[in-house]
C-alpha cells in the first residue's frame, strides 16, 4: 500500500510540468513568437520562389576567336607593311641600331612569294657575300716565307768502278750496286714561285765485291713552281755542293768533291703551313783518282713546315 502511494506520487511530479506547458498556451508572448516564424518562413519561400523564376544563366563560351588569314599573293606592294630591321654597327657588339620605320626605297626591291615577304637592298647583299666567304671551301694558298723538313728517298745506283793505281797507270774494278737509301733535312725560304734551300743527306749503298759505299752531300738548290690549281705545284730545280764520298772495300777508300743533282717534281698543299713534295732527282759526284762517277737515280719525298 505505501508502495502504492509512493508510485502515485512519483507519477504526479513528473506530469507536473506538462500540465503547466499546456495551462500556458494561452501565453501571448509564446503565440507572437509562432508568428514570427510562420512568418519568415512565407518570406524565405516568396524569396525561392522569386530566384526559381527568373531566366537561366547563359553558357559562357570559352573558344578563342580565330582571324582569317590574310591573302598576301593577292596584295600589292604598295599593301605589305614594312618590317625595320635591327642594323649590326662593326666594332661595338653591343650596339643595335635600328633602321627607322619607313618604305622601301627605289633602289630596294620588294618580292612576294608565298607569304612571305623580302626586302632586298644593298646590306642584304653585303650579308649574302659574307656568308658565302664564311662556308666556302677552303682554299689553301702558298704562304711566302721560311720552311723546313725531313726527306727520305730509295736509291737507284748505276754500275761503276773502283780505281787502283799500279805505277804510273790505274787499273779499273767495276761493281755492280744493289738498291740503296737516301736521309736528310732541309730548310730554304719561298718567294713564291721560287725557292732557294740548302741541304743536307746521307747516302748509302752496298754493291758487288763485298764494297759498301756511303755519301754525305751539302748542297744548295734553287727550285722554280709553278702553280697548278689551288693546291698542286709543278716543281723543277737544281742543286749544286760537296759530297764526301767513303768506301770500304780491301781497302778504305775516301775522297771529297763537286756533286750536283737535278730534280722534277710535284707538290701539294694539305694546309696554309703544311706541304708534301714528291721528286725524282738524277745525282751524280764529280770522278776521283780512287773511283769512277758515281751517278744515281733517286725517288724521294719530302716535307716542309712553313715557319
Amino acid at each position: 500500500m505505501i508502495r502504492f502511494i509512493f508510485l502515485l506520487v512519483f507519477s504526479c511530479f513528473l506530469l507536473a510540468p506538462l500540465f503547466n506547458l499546456f495551462g500556458q498556451q494561452a501565453d501571448p508572448f509564446l503565440s507572437d513568437r509562432i508568428a514570427n516564424l510562420k512568418a519568415r518562413a512565407q518570406n524565405h519561400e516568396d524569396q525561392v520562389a522569386n530566384l526559381l523564376a527568373k531566366p537561366s544563366i547563359p553558357r559562357t563560351n570559352f573558344e578563342l576567336p580565330f582571324s582569317k588569314a590574310v591573302e598576301v599573293e593577292n596584295s600589292s606592294p604598295s599593301q605589305i607593311p614594312f618590317i625595320p630591321v635591327p642594323e649590326y654597327v662593326e666594332g661595338d657588339s653591343d650596339l643595335v641600331r635600328e633602321i627607322p620605320s619607313s618604305r622601301p626605297a627605289d633602289n630596294q626591291s620588294v618580292e612576294v612569294d608565298k607569304g612571305i615577304n623580302t626586302v632586298k637592298s644593298s646590306e642584304d647583299a653585303d650579308l649574302e657575300k659574307a656568308y658565302d666567304e664564311l662556308y666556302a671551301s677552303k682554299s689553301y694558298r702558298r704562304m711566302e716565307g721560311y720552311y723546313f723538313g725531313p726527306i727520305l728517298g730509295l736509291v737507284l745506283p748505276q754500275d761503276g768502278a773502283i780505281r787502283t793505281r799500279t805505277n804510273n797507270s790505274f787499273t779499273r774494278s767495276p761493281y755492280t750496286p744493289d738498291t740503296g737509301f737516301m736521309m736528310g733535312a732541309q730548310i730554304g725560304k719561298d718567294f713564291g714561285g721560287v725557292r732557294t734551300e740548302f741541304e743536307y743527306s746521307y747516302l748509302s749503298f752496298d754493291a758487288s765485291n763485298s764494297l759498301s759505299a756511303t755519301l754525305h752531300n751539302f748542297l744548295g738548290r734553287i727550285i722554280l713552281e709553278k702553280e697548278i690549281g689551288e693546291r698542286f705545284d709543278f716543281r723543277t730545280g737544281l742543286g749544286m755542293g760537296i759530297g764526301i764520298v767513303g768506301m770500304d772495300a780491301i781497302q778504305d777508300i775516301s775522297g771529297t768533291g763537286f756533286t750536283y743533282d737535278f730534280l722534277l717534281g710535284a707538290g701539294y698543299r694539305l694546309a696554309e703551313n703544311f706541304s708534301v713534295q714528291l721528286d725524282y732527282r738524277y745525282y751524280l759526284t764529280a770522278a776521283h783518282d780512287h773511283y769512277d762517277h758515281i751517278k744515281s737515280h733517286i725517288w724521294l719525298i719530302s716535307v716542309g713546315f712553313d715557319i
